[in-house]
Formats: structure tokens, sequence, C-alpha cells
């Protein structure tokens, strides 16, 4: 059986908690060898287990000193982007100490709700928790935002802790920021120059935040500058039979890059259904970390396009692969769908990419 959490424990009174806490998430129980039941892992030393565990699982509970934990994970920690959420509690479940990826990796929220079920108290030590203040990093993880540079974040989020203005530019209010009881500590802006350091409006050093599917390179933003790529972006993409992952992926990045179009703003890579079992097309969308849709010739021939052709419809039924596929996948998550690249081609493989609009 997978487990996404590890449950560690070192005393009898421990380990109960521990199998009251697995029976809730379907965690792993880790304790001493004397102590492990059958379907619990054993081990000699605590910290060669965390070890040898640390980068398997996305929550780390120790039922334990906090000291204790900090000195198992303390060589394996690496950025608040990636390292999983690591809580701490005593055994009695009084005190519920997030101690690392608060945010990003949940230990904030996994924090609170093992306090709801020991009946505890959870320990939030975040800035922005403690003064009740949105936090940049949540609100993108939230909204299905990625984060181009995380390493920004820290400026947006202290310049709310000061009371400062933060200059968003969002056109489509898809961090919600506009509404709610915070909006007033943001200077919303219609055009992305206002929001880019080195403009009139706006100082080197001051915060700001960028929601945009475009790549960064296009301008430059300072450190700063947080930029968030919405996942609205779907690409149609069809190929030859037997064409390999390396030219279909070195295709698409080296095609998206030259219209400084952002890779992390892709939310799915679609095609038609006589190419689901294309290995090389599966293993392309798998490197680049892309879900994949495919439809039928017979859904994608309704689909008004631009750049129909023959040749396709000989070989898979339909006149349009890419670009059919790409409003297809749009289309599939109820939004209205625009065509910003229309197909593009290489000796086996073509591209569109069609936009979630509002």
């Amino acid at each position: 059986m997978l487990h996404t959490t590890a449950i560690y424990a070192l005393t009898p009174q421990g380990a109960q908690l521990a199998r009251r806490l697995a029976a809730e998430y379907g965690g792993l129980v880790c304790l001493p060898h004397r102590m492990a039941r059958e379907g619990e892992h054993g081990f000699a030393a605590l910290r060669e287990c965390v070890a040898e565990g640390y980068a398997r699982f996305g929550h780390h509970i120790f039922i334990a000193a906090a000291g204790i934990a900090v000195r198992c994970i303390a060589p394996h920690l690496h950025t608040k982007s990636t390292d999983p959420a690591v809580v701490a509690l005593d055994q009695q479940g009084r005190f519920v100490i997030s101690l690392v990826s608060g945010h990003l990796g949940g230990a904030n929220a996994l924090a609170q709700d093992i306090a709801r079920i020991t009946g505890g108290t959870a320990i939030i030590t975040t800035a922005t928790d403690t003064e009740s203040l949105p936090s940049l990093d949540m609100v993108a993880m939230e909204a299905g935002c990625a984060i181009h540079n995380p390493q920004a974040v820290k400026h947006v989020n202290g310049a709310l802790l000061a009371d400062l203005p933060v200059t968003v530019h969002d056109p489509h209010n898809a961090l919600r920021l506009q509404e709610g009881p915070h909006a007033h500590r943001f200077r919303f802006v219609e055009h992305m120059e206002e929001a880019l350091c080195g403009s009139e409006e706006r100082a080197a050093n001051d915060a700001a935040v960028l929601v945009t599917w475009r790549d960064p390179m296009l301008f430059s933003p300072g450190e700063h500058t947080l930029v968030l790529h919405p996942r609205v972006l779907h690409l149609g993409v069809g190929c030859r039979s037997g064409r390999s992952a390396d030219a279909i992926e070195s295709f698409v990045r080296r095609e998206l890059a030259t219209r400084m179009i952002a890779l992390e703003s892709v939310a799915c890579l679609a095609s038609v259904d006589a190419k689901a079992d294309e290995k090389g097309l599966l293993e392309a969308a798998r490197r680049m970390g892309l879900p994949v849709r495919f439809f039928p010739a017979d859904a994608l021939k309704g689909i008004p396009v631009p750049n129909p052709s023959d040749k396709p419809l000989r070989a898979v039924g339909t006149r349009s692969v890419a670009e059919a596929a790409a409003l297809a996948s749009g289309a599939a998550t109820g939004k209205n769908t625009l065509l910003i690249q229309e197909k593009i081609k290489d000796s086996g493989t073509t591209l569109a990419v069609a936009m979630e609009t509002v």
C-alpha cells in the first residue's frame, strides 16, 4: 500500500496516537522495532528512518519533542516550495506545531486538522497567519496558479506585513484579491507595464504581483515582483505514428519559448483518441508534467478551426487534430476558449494553443 503520510512515535502512548492518526490519514506508522505491529514500519534509529523516507512522503508527523523532529529533518531541508509538510505534537495531542512548509506543503492546515482530532491547540507561527493576512503563496495555490519565482513571495508578504501597498496586475481577478476584506491593501493596475519595476508608478523595491500566461523572459521582472501563471492554456498536439518523446517534447518547448508562452500556464495536453496509445506523446506529456485528454475524431470534426486539412482526415478521421483538440480541451472545463496560436508544425508534430477566457 502506498502512503502519503509518515507518522513517527517513540513511546507506547505515542504509538496509540499514531495509530489513531493513521486511521484518519491512511498514514504509515513508524515505531521502534519493539513496538511495531504487522503492517507498521519498525526502525532501529529514528534519524535513519526519516532519512530513508523524507522524500517519499508529502506529510511527516512526529509524535515527539519538536527538537527531535528538527534534528531529524535538518539535513534534508531544501526550499519551501519543495519540502514536505512537517508537524510535531506531544503524545497527548495537546499542542500541534507546524514546523516546515506551513503554506505550500500544507503543514498549517495539517496541524489544525490534527488539533481538531486530538482536541488540542494548533501552533501556527507564519507571520501572515498570525496577523490574519493573505499569504500570496497560499492565494496562488488556492487559485491554481503556478509560482514562477517562489523567492519573491517573501517580498510581497513582507510588504503586506509592513502595511505597504502591493501592486497587482491580475486582469481576470484569478486570485480573487479584488474581493474581500484585504482588497484595500493592493493597488490593482490594468496594464502589465504599470506593475513592472522601473515604471513611473512603481519603484524597483516596491512589491508587485503579475498574473500572466506569458513567459517572464518577455518582461524581466525584478526580485520584488512575484510572477504567477494561471493554468488556463491547452495544448493541442498531433504527431506522426512512432514519433519519439524527445522530438515531441523539444518541439513543444521550443515553440512555446519562441512565442513567449509559459509552459507553467498549460493546464492540459490534448489530442485525438487515435493517439491514446502513442508512447512518445504520452511520455512527452509526462516529462512536461501535463495531464492528457483524448477526444474522439467525431467530436473534433464539428469544431470550426482556421486550418483544416485533408491529411489528418485520411489518417485519423478529422480535418483538425491540434487546433480542434486544443479548443475541445478548453471547452471541457466549461469555459469559453480562444485559439491564441494557430497550428504550427515540423516534420512530424503539430501544435496549437487555446486559452480559457472569462
